[in-house]
């Protein structure tokens, strides 16, 4: 990277210089996608509306692929931000951890895999608690006279079996995220620390601490 490779900040009782808290940001993406409890499990996710409008919404981070520097969640094909990422594939996503004490903010662009091998085989890995999200009768934001779960309501007890929810496979889709900028923030008593790293086609090309 740059000289400043060459100085450290402690976190955790540990030193890292630049290109360790580089790997240390990845390392705790991908434990979020594989610990349920973990901070980094959820992330918000923005992209642009119809209106250039930012659009806000929380979803699972359900995979994360260091070294092709990639992050992958789920998504109803009916749905605005499925919408949006067709008309600007922009997209940013926030995570933190208040107990880590880490935001860590990504910006990406989002490809979108709809009825292919990898869709169904993420369809095949999810639960039925999780298909229940693909399975309401009206797209998501449809306006009800109202409250409604938007599916039928015996699922609300009985969750569905894979002769139920297989036909609402139709509105899965994958998002891939290929980042090109992360920001990593670490909040200290003693003083906050900010590092922000660049990429091109998959591989770190620079990186510097930043003023918090």
């Amino acid at each position: 990277m740059t000289k400043q490779d060459d100085e450290f900040i402690t976190y955790n009782d540990t030193e890292y210089n630049l290109q360790g808290i580089e790997s240390l940001a990845w390392k705790k993406l991908v434990n979020g996608s594989v610990k349920k409890k973990n901070g980094f499990r959820t992330m918000c996710v923005g992209t642009i509306d119809e209106n250039n409008a930012a659009a806000l919404r929380i979803v699972v981070n359900r995979k994360v692929d260091e070294v092709q520097k990639t992050i992958f969640f789920h998504t109803d094909n009916r749905s605005r931000k499925y919408d949006d990422l067709t008309k600007d594939n922009r997209i940013s996503l926030l995570f933190y951890d208040a107990r880590q004490r880490v935001q860590i903010v990504v910006k990406a662009y989002a490809t979108i895999y709809s009825n292919n091998a990898l869709v169904n085989d993420r369809w095949k890995a999810t639960s039925p608690q999780a298909r229940l999200g693909y399975m309401t009768n009206e797209p998501p934001n449809t306006k009800s006279d109202q409250p409604t779960l938007g599916y039928d309501e015996h699922f609300a007890i009985t969750k569905p079996t894979d002769d139920e929810s297989n036909p609402f496979e139709k509105n899965f889709s994958v998002v891939s995220c290929t980042v090109y900028e992360l920001e990593f923030l670490y909040l200290d008593f003693h003083g906050n620390r900010k590092a922000n790293f660049y990429y091109e086609n998959n591989v770190l090309v620079g990186g510097n601490w930043a003023v918090p």
